[in-house]
């Protein structure tokens, strides 16, 4: 059985922004079910992501630890589907 996770991320309203968090997901060759990205408040945006069980296998807590390193990132969290 495939597992599914979700990754919300908040970015900030800047150019390339989205590109450096599918940098991430890419270098780990995560595979990206379906993306929903929309306005949040002021400058930030929510991205909700759903991934496939790769993010498991990469670790999840360090997929997450990166993409919160990100200058570009204000919140990044992972919640299990099942």
């Amino acid at each position: 059985m495939m597992s599914k996770y979700t990754l919300l991320v908040g970015l900030k309203n800047e150019a390339g922004a989205l590109e450096r968090v599918l940098g991430v997901l890419r270098r780990r060759a995560i595979n990206i079910d379906s993306l929903t990205l929309s306005k949040e408040s002021g400058e930030i945006y929510s991205v909700v992501m759903s991934v496939t069980d790769e993010v498991v296998q990469a670790g999840s807590d360090r997929i997450v630890k990166e993409l919160s390193s990100l200058f570009v990132v204000v919140t990044a969290e992972q919640l299990e589907d099942s």
